[in-house]
C-alpha cells in the first residue's frame, strides 16, 4: 500500500510541478527585492506570482522527497516491527494531507490574482484541478494507512513482548530507544532533505553574508553521517558518542535559526517552507531529549535487545539459549 501511495502521489506532484514551471515561464522574471513589494499592487502581481511559483516548485519536489522517504520508512517499520514508527507514519500521513489542502488554497489564491492580469493562466488552472485530485488521493491513503497502522501495531506489540519478555523496566527502556531511533529517521526528512532543498533554492540566491551559507552547507553535509553516528552511539551505549551527537543537534538548531532569519521577510508568504523548518526544530528538540533519556539508560541491561545485523542478533540468541540451558541444568525436582 505504501508503494502504491508513493507512486501515485509522486506522479501527481510531478505533473503539478511541471505545470507550475510552465506558468512561471509565462511570467516576467522576479527581481531580488520582490519580497519588499506589495502583492496586491496590480503591477507587481506577475512578479510576485513568478517568485511564488518558483518556490511552489520546490515545495512539490519536497513532497516528492517526502513520499520516497515515507515508503522507505514503511518498509523499515514493517521489517523491524517498530510500533512507534508505524503509528508515527500514520500521523505524518494525516499531516501530509493537511499540507496538500493548503497547497490547493495557495494555488487558487494566485490563480485568482493572475486572472486580473493580461497573462495566460492555463497551466495554473490545470495544476489547480490536479491539486484537488491530489488532496483527495492523499486523504484516502491517509485513512487507509491509519487503519493498517493501527492493526499492525497490535501484532508488533505482541512480537516485542515475545522478544523482551515481561520485564517492565526493560520494556520501558526499549520503548524510549524505539522513539529515539524513530526521531533519527524522521530527522532524515525534517533536517537533511529540508536543509538540502533550502540550500539549492534559497540560500545560494541570497546576497547575504557568505559565512551563513558555508555554515548551513557544512551542517547539511554532516547531518546524515551524524544521524548514523547517533544510532551506533545508542546500540553501543557510548556516552561520549552520544554527547558529540547531542552537541551537533544544538548546532542544527542554530542552523535552522539562520534559515528562519533569512526566510522571515516582509511579504514573504512561503508559509509551507517555514512550517517545515519549525517542524524540523521541534523534532530536533525531541531528538535531544530522547537522546538524553537513552544515555541515562546505558548500562541497565538494554544493549542486547537493540542490536542490528545478523551477527549481533545471533550473539543475543546464543546468550538467551545459554541462559535457558543453564536453568534446565540446575532445575531441582520438587
Amino acid at each position: 500500500m505504501a508503494l502504491v501511495q508513493c507512486i501515485s502521489i509522486v506522479i501527481l506532484q510531478t505533473i503539478i510541478c511541471s505545470q507550475n514551471t510552465l506558468q512561471a515561464n509565462l511570467l516576467p522574471d522576479s527581481t531580488s527585492n520582490i519580497l519588499s513589494s506589495t502583492t496586491t499592487d496590480p503591477n507587481m502581481i506577475p512578479l510576485s506570482a513568478a517568485d511564488r511559483l518558483s518556490r511552489i516548485k520546490w515545495e512539490n519536489i519536497a513532497f516528492i522527497g517526502f513520499q520516497i522517504w515515507f515508503f522507505g520508512m514503511a518498509v523499515d517499520a514493517t521489517v523491524y516491527q517498530n510500533t512507534a514508527e508505524i503509528l508515527a507514519l500514520a500521523f505524518l500521513n494525516c499531516l501530509c494531507s493537511i499540507l496538500g489542502a493548503l497547497e490547493v488554497v495557495d494555488g487558487v489564491k494566485w490563480l485568482n490574482l493572475l486572472k486580473t492580469t493580461k497573462y495566460e493562466t492555463i497551466p495554473l488552472e490545470v495544476a489547480e484541478k490536479i491539486e484537488i485530485a491530489l488532496s483527495v488521493v492523499i486523504l484516502a491513503f491517509a485513512v487507509i494507512m491509519s487503519y493498517l497502522s493501527f492493526k499492525m501495531s497490535k501484532q508488533f506489540g505482541w512480537n516485542i513482548y515475545k522478544k523482551i519478555g515481561a520485564d517492565v523496566r526493560i520494556q520501558k527502556m526499549y520503548r524510549i530507544f524505539q522513539f529515539f531511533v524513530l526521531a533519527l529517521k524522521i530527522d532524515i526528512f525534517t533536517e537533511f532533505l529540508i536543509s538540502l532543498f533550502y540550500l539549492i533554492q534559497f540560500a545560494i540566491k541570497m546576497a547575504g553574508s557568505q559565512w551563513d551559507t558555508w555554515v548551513q552547507l557544512t551542517v547539511t553535509i554532516l547531518m546524515l553521517p551524524m544521524l548514523y553516528f547517533a544510532r551506533t552511539a545508542g546500540s553501543t551505549e557510548s556516552p561520549g558518542r552520544m554527547i558529540i551527537f547531542l552537541t551537533f543537534q544544538g548546532i542544527v538548531i542554530v542552523h535552522f535559526a539562520l534559515v528562519l532569519n533569512e526566510t522571515f521577510q516582509t511579504n514573504n508568504t512561503w508559509y509551507t517552507w517555514i512550517t517545515f523548518v519549525w517542524i524540523g526544530i521541534a523534532i530536533d528538540l525531541a531528538t535531544i531529549v530522547l537522546g538524553i533519556l537513552c544515555m541515562r539508560n546505558f548500562g541497565e541491561g538494554l544493549q542486547p535487545y537493540v542490536q542490528r545485523g545478523m551477527e549481533n542478533k545471533n550473539k543475543h540468541k546464543d546468550l538467551e539459549l545459554n541462559k535457558t540451558n543453564t536453568n534446565e541444568t540446575w532445575r531441582i525436582d520438587d
